[in-house]
């Protein structure tokens, strides 16, 4: 999986002008009053509650529709954010959430069963839309967007090419509404670490080759000789993907940017020392053995036992951290950002994501509430709704002062004030909203100290690099036949690819038994299927 939960940095004071779950599920504080229950509202209260806040254009009557959603924190409705969606839309909503973890084998069960919530957000969505959606699982939304009923979601999509087309699934047909960040610029992951404990043993962060971050790991490892000094969750392919991308390479196919043409990334020398890398780090003690199996718990506790000291993670993870660990949390913990090294003297700049991301919103081809959730999805486009999705009820959860910075009348926990009690508002919840603004990410991600910390060592090591947007496939025979081969060659070469660092495959046979295979498995004809995609996506 390559995670681009993302996270994205725009123009401020401390950011660059101009970047996936992320991420945070909570907010800002002020005072703490709940709000008043509006079940307990007659009908005709109700009626005038949707007209006051045009609501009526959303839903007519009262309606309860289900929303299924990735959640590794369990919902019950009663969040602030289903109470605003209620204020504003008359929709109540029932949430079906699951954890990460078993978010695939529900989804796919769900598909194949055809019974399908009214509702679902599913990270990784395109895939679901392009293949399910023409099947007749999710509710074509070309007419709706033809007949001028999806305008806030067209204007949207238009402000950033070429989300239009990549939204577009094979059919020609527009089956999910993405997530978007209106923002220039929001960082995803970084390199990040212990700073504190970098800064106590005068240990430098930025790193200018593979070499000095080797070196500071092995010296961590004599000053806590029970540590794993670099430290990485979220499986096998997020360990080796992020070292790949340091070095300008991929663990499967991808985007030259030079070039402008697609390559594959593990027949290359950088992929090849990448592994290199991993096998000395694993060989030494120096990386988590457990790094395809590490829970979060596993991997907090590295972090909150000084037993863990660098990894890849988004920068809000450093005041996200705090709030999970809690009385745990060593004295003068500090999680921050770090320079990535430099590979054959040029540093990659981080990830950034601008605009479209792969993850929709989608609607059961079965709900009985087809046009309200039409209408639903677009109202989540609207200032309003992006308002109402990222800071709750305007006047009840939230105030604008006079700069028009926002100012939360909730005791709402978010970076800025990790000791709020509302722990769960999901405001502000990727797996939720449907566009994150500048206004949003001033307001939560810019607002923590570890966060802002981050930022300004980025921007003023120029770290950042830019927004890439990947090929669309058109012709879904294309499209399957390139997913097929990619398949079993990305499982191969990950299997392949651990026994290298694990030490159970010598390094000398990637060219001489890997690539080969590679090769008898149809990566030529990938690239030539990708290629053609990606002319066409971008009318080359």
């Amino acid at each position: 999986m390559k995670r681009f939960l993302v996270f994205f940095v725009a123009i401020i004071v401390l950011i660059v002008t101009g970047c996936s779950s992320n991420n945070s599920n909570n907010n800002e504080s002020a005072t703490n009053t709940e709000p008043a229950a509006t079940n307990a509202s007659t009908d005709a209260d109700k009626d005038a509650e949707a007209s006051a806040t045009g609501a009526e254009k959303i839903s007519a009557k009262p309606i309860e529709v289900n929303w299924f959603f990735t959640a590794n924190t369990p919902y019950t409705g009663d969040e602030e954010v289903f109470k605003t969606i209620e204020k504003y839309t008359n929709i109540k909503i029932k949430p079906i959430n699951v954890s990460r973890a078993d978010s695939a084998e529900k989804i796919n069960t769900m598909l194949a069963s055809g019974e399908l919530p009214d509702m679902m957000s599913l990270q990784g969505g395109q895939k679901y839309a392009d293949k399910y959606g023409p099947q007749g699982a999710f509710l074509d939304l070309t007419t709706y967007m033809e007949a001028g009923k999806l305008d806030n979601m067209k204007a949207m999509l238009e402000k950033y090419s070429p989300a239009m087309d990549l939204t577009r699934s094979p059919d020609g047909k527009y089956y999910g509404a993405p997530r978007m960040y209106d923002v220039p610029y929001r960082a995803d992951e970084v390199l990040i670490g212990r700073t504190d404990i970098f800064a106590k043993n005068n240990l430098s962060t930025k790193f200018e080759s593979f070499d000095d971050l080797y070196n500071t790991l092995v010296e961590l490892k004599k000053l806590y000789p029970d540590s794993y000094p670099y430290f990485v969750r979220w499986g096998t392919n997020h360990l080796i993907w992020n070292q790949a991308y340091f070095r300008g390479t991929d663990t499967s196919f991808h985007l030259d940017q030079a070039s402008q043409k697609y390559v594959y990334g593990p027949d290359s020398q950088a992929y090849k020392d990448t592994l290199i890398f991993l096998n000395k780090l694993y060989s030494e003690g120096l990386l988590n053995p457990n790094f395809a199996t590490i829970t979060d718990e596993e991997w907090n506790e590295l972090l909150a036992t000084n037993k863990g000291f660098v990894t890849i993670d988004y920068p809000q993870a450093g005041d996200e951290i705090i709030q999970t660990m809690g009385d745990k949390t060593p004295e003068g913990f500090e999680f921050t950002a770090m320079l990535q090294p430099k590979y054959n003297d040029t540093r990659v700049g981080t990830i950034v994501l601008s605009g479209y991301y792969g993850a929709l919103k989608m609607i059961s081809s079965n709900s009985k509430y087809k046009d309200e959730l039409v209408n639903l999805i677009n109202w989540m486009y609207s200032p309003e709704g992006i308002n109402a999705m990222q800071f709750g009820i305007e006047g009840e959860s939230y105030e604008k002062n006079a700069d028009g910075t926002v100012k939360f009348l909730k005791d709402f926990q978010t970076p800025a004030t990790p000791n709020g009690t509302i722990t769960n508002s999901g405001l502000n919840n990727q797996d939720l909203f449907t566009v994150v603004n500048q206004e949003a990410i001033n307001t939560y991600e810019l607002n923590g100290a570890a966060m802002k910390k981050s930022v300004a060592f980025l921007n003023e090591n120029n770290a950042f690099g830019k927004a890439t947007f990947n090929a669309k496939f058109t012709n879904d025979d294309e499209q399957k036949e390139y997913g097929d081969i990619k398949t079993a060659i990305d499982t191969y070469v990950e299997e392949a690819s651990v026994n290298v660092i694990i030490g159970k495959q010598s390094i000398d046979t990637w060219d001489t038994k890997v690539i080969p295979q590679v090769k008898e498995l149809g990566s030529e004809r990938a690239l030539e299927l990708i290629n053609k995609a990606y002319d066409e996506t971008f009318k080359k």
